[in-house]
C-alpha cells in the first residue's frame, strides 16, 4: 500500500495486517449475519409462527430484525471510531 499521510494516521497505518483482520472478521458477520437472520425467519414462519396472532409474528420478525442493525451498528461503529483520524475528523 502507498505511504501517505492523511490527517494524523497513514494508509498504510489505517489499513495495515491488524486492521485488515479486524476488517475481515466485521466483512463475514456482514454476510452471516443476514444469512442467519432470513434462515431464522424462514423457519419461525414454517414451523414455529402457528400459536401467535399475525401481529405477534410480525412483531418477532421486526424486534430481530432491530437486533440484526444494533449489532451490526456496533461491530462497524467500533470499527469506524478507531480510524476517524485516517478520515480526516
Amino acid at each position: 500500500m502507498a505511504q501517505g499521510s492523511v490527517g494524523e494516521g497513514t494508509i498504510s497505518h489505517a489499513f495495515g495486517p491488524k486492521s485488515e483482520e479486524d476488517l475481515r472478521w466485521r466483512i463475514l458477520v456482514s454476510i452471516v449475519g443476514p444469512v442467519v437472520w432470513l434462515t431464522f425467519t424462514l423457519l419461525y414462519v414454517g414451523f414455529w409462527a402457528q400459536g401467535y396472532s399475525l401481529f405477534q409474528s410480525i412483531m418477532v420478525i421486526l424486534v430481530s430484525l432491530v437486533i440484526l442493525g444494533g449489532v451490526m451498528a456496533v461491530v462497524w461503529t467500533a470499527w469506524g471510531m478507531r480510524r476517524h483520524e485516517w478520515w480526516g475528523h
